[in-house]
């Protein structure tokens, strides 16, 4: 902090701490030149990067980016209530295949997501998520097209293989903001998300409607919803390609050096991505399964999934726009992460028990549907907040990598269990349910151990102590370095 006797000065494109001309003559004295005219101002060097402070807000920079995103997401959403009808239309069809047309999306996503965030750091951001939108709606399109299983799973799979756009679009936020201005720009992304996913499945089941009230056949209602999802992928292309400029990184300051340490601590990158697996894991069980699952208990079909998709997402988007960045603020990245994993592993164990009353399933559905949403900002804030500025991109392509495993593992057993779970004794469908919400409970505990870990709790001090508390300086403190003055006094 600087003193009231002192003041900033620009002096030829230098900032300077100078000594007010109304301080006390004592400070006069310190200097070993004291018998000699002292001059009321001393250039003293703060730092490279005073003068070249952008005053642009982040928000402002990402316009384009959420605006990208919100396009691709939209087409995503706009197939997920007739994809796995879709899959059961096919001769022989069950859950498992549903399961497994899912999981090939995310083999391929675990190297492409990797891959395409190291890339990102290296040729820039813009260039690997323009190559991401485009390839998802070359995907849409080869879908509306396939008339076998095997094309779709091909399809599916080019998809995922290209379809890093989230962990690059995360990248390109950690660029452009602060460790403090993180996670509410994250969280703004996940609420583009969520309202992406308000509008595409209800879009899509309409559109599915629309064919079938005007004498398609299912398989036509299904090619139409492709088809218009591929159209928006290339509308998001076409916008971004205009509209979206290269990231330009914050200065490295002292925080972001002393990330850069803790982001070397493997442990650390292993427990928040076993999170992230697992949280992503047990909304996954729900993604792949419950479709068969309203159709078995309630005689459910797309539309009906649609309108919950459709009232999920906007759930979303209320809480990763405002209220998760609230309860960040209050308790932490950390303890925020663990308290989205726990809510999310209860409520999904909940639903097989709570269909004998439709409105406590969907309030249950609804809990669920919020720890996914706490996990989604949370976790990557977490995972961001201990990585270089160098490689964000690659340490949150990791983290997208392992929430990609978990949508290969999840849908294949989610499958098997779900066909067997009467065999096993677990009620109708309730195997891949219980199974899911252990695993995402479990999750919480490393973040808690984690969170009690001195350095973590370090790391922590932007959330509970805020700019300028204490925790702030003692994470800063050994990297700054000291301003000499005359005498060698230090300030």
């Amino acid at each position: 902090p600087v003193s009231p006797l002192t003041q900033k000065k620009k002096r030829n494109g230098t900032t300077t701490l100078a000594t007010s001309k109304h301080a006390p003559s004592f400070l006069a004295s310190m200097s070993p030149n004291a018998s000699k005219p002292t001059p009321t101002t001393e250039p003293i060097p703060l730092s490279d990067h005073d003068d070249d402070h952008d005053t642009t807000s982040p928000l402002e920079k990402l316009k384009a980016v959420y605006l990208s995103v919100f396009i691709d997401v939209l087409g995503i959403g706009l197939v997920i209530p007739v994809l796995p009808y879709l899959i059961l239309s096919f001769e022989g069809a069950r859950a498992s295949e549903v399961g497994l047309v899912i999981a090939v999306y995310s083999i391929c996503q675990i190297p492409g997501s990797a891959i395409f965030g190291y890339v990102s750091d290296i040729k820039g951001r813009k260039p690997v998520l323009l190559l991401s939108i485009l390839a998802s709606a070359i995907s849409f399109l080869l879908c509306g097209l396939a008339r076998t299983l095997p094309l779709i799973i091909a399809a599916r799979g080019f998809s995922g293989l290209t379809g890093g756009s989230i962990s690059v679009a995360q990248a390109y936020i950690a660029d452009v903001t602060t460790v403090e201005e993180r996670p509410k720009y994250l969280g703004l992304i996940g609420a583009t998300i969520g309202i992406a996913f308000t509008f595409g499945p209800g879009i899509g089941a309409a559109t599915g409607a629309i064919i079938e009230a005007s004498g398609g056949d299912f398989q036509a209602q299904y090619s139409g919803v492709f088809y218009l999802a591929a159209a928006f992928g290339l509308l998001g292309f076409i916008y971004a390609y205009r509209n979206l400029d290269e990231a330009e990184k914050k200065p490295v300051s002292a925080k972001s050096e002393v990330a850069k340490v803790e982001s070397n601590m493997l442990v650390w990158l292993i427990i928040i991505s076993f999170a992230m697996f697992s949280s992503n894991y047990g909304f996954t069980v729900m993604q792949s399964t419950y479709g068969v699952l309203i159709k078995d208990e309630f005689g459910w079909a797309a539309s009906a999934l649609g309108a919950i998709l459709v009232v999920s997402g906007l759930e979303i988007a209320v809480l990763q726009g405002k209220l998760v960045k609230m309860l960040i603020s209050c308790v932490g990245k950390h303890m925020s992460g663990a308290i989205g994993c726990l809510l999310l592993g209860a409520a999904l164990a909940a639903l097989p028990i709570t269909t004998f009353s439709k409105p406590l399933h969907l309030f249950t559905f609804s809990i669920q549907v919020a720890g996914f949403s706490i996990c989604q900002t949370a976790l990557p804030a977490l995972l961001s907040r201990y990585a270089s500025a160098e490689a964000q991109g690659s340490v949150l392509g990791f983290g997208q990598a392992a929430q990609a495993a978990s949508r290969v593992v999840a849908p294949l057993v989610s499958g098997v269990l779900y066909d067997r779970s009467k065999e096993l004794g677990f009620g109708d469908y309730g195997a891949p349910y219980y199974l899911g919400g252990a695993i995402s409970v479990l999750s919480s505990l490393p973040l808690l151990l984690l969170l009690f870990d001195r350095r973590a709790a370090a790391a922590e001090s932007d959330d509970e102590e805020g700019e300028g508390g204490k925790g702030d300086e003692a994470a800063v403190g050994k990297s700054v370095e000291m301003i000499q003055l005359p005498n060698d006094e230090r300030v």
